[in-house]
């Protein structure tokens, strides 16, 4: 099973990207605790609170729960049939 998020690159273009996390290897609160936070500010001087790992920086990190390997969402609407399974 994986601890899978939905990270959102910083950038104009908001390209969003799937990470995941080993749940052999990482608690929930371990693999959010990978993405390291740091301060930034916007080219108009607005600041704001980005988050980074493996190099890659992010505006924003969405947790989307655990799925089973072969079950993991490759985008939004497969995220949301899982998530009607789930609570039917």
């Amino acid at each position: 099973m994986r601890h899978v998020f939905r990270a959102t690159k910083i950038g104009w273009d908001k390209e969003q990207v799937g990470v995941w996390f080993d749940s052999d290897m990482y608690t929930e609160e371990e693999a959010r605790a990978q993405f390291k936070p740091f301060q930034g500010t916007t080219q108009r001087g607005y600041p704001y609170t980005g988050y980074e790992y493996g190099g890659q920086k992010y505006h924003a990190i969405t947790y989307l729960g655990e799925f089973e390997d072969d079950e993991m969402p490759k985008n939004n609407m497969e995220y949301m049939d899982s998530l009607l399974k789930r609570n039917r």
